[in-house]
């Protein structure tokens, strides 16, 4: 969860972030085929690092992120270009 505190001093632009990072995380997922590199349980309950917690938290896993479209991927890392920042 990101914390962008509460109340009237709560950040102005939370609701900006979190659309945000919703784009970027639909991005990745559009892009690339996440594929387990290890045996992982994926069930709720024998999956889980603590069965006696609250909260569900599977073991740690490896994951690889192959892309869907890799010519698409080198096209646009190929057009990529850092833009430089104008100091004060």
């Amino acid at each position: 969860m990101f914390t962008y505190g509460m109340g009237y001093r709560m950040c102005a632009g939370s609701l900006l972030a979190n659309r945000e990072l919703y784009l970027v995380f639909i991005r990745m997922l559009n892009a690339f085929e996440i594929i387990k590199a290890d045996e992982v349980n994926p069930h709720p309950v024998t999956g889980n690092s603590d069965p006696t917690s609250l909260v569900s938290m599977p073991e740690r896993y490896v994951v690889r992120f192959v892309p869907r479209n890799l010519k698409a991927l080198q096209k646009s890392i190929a057009e990529f270009t850092i833009v430089e920042v104008e100091k004060d």
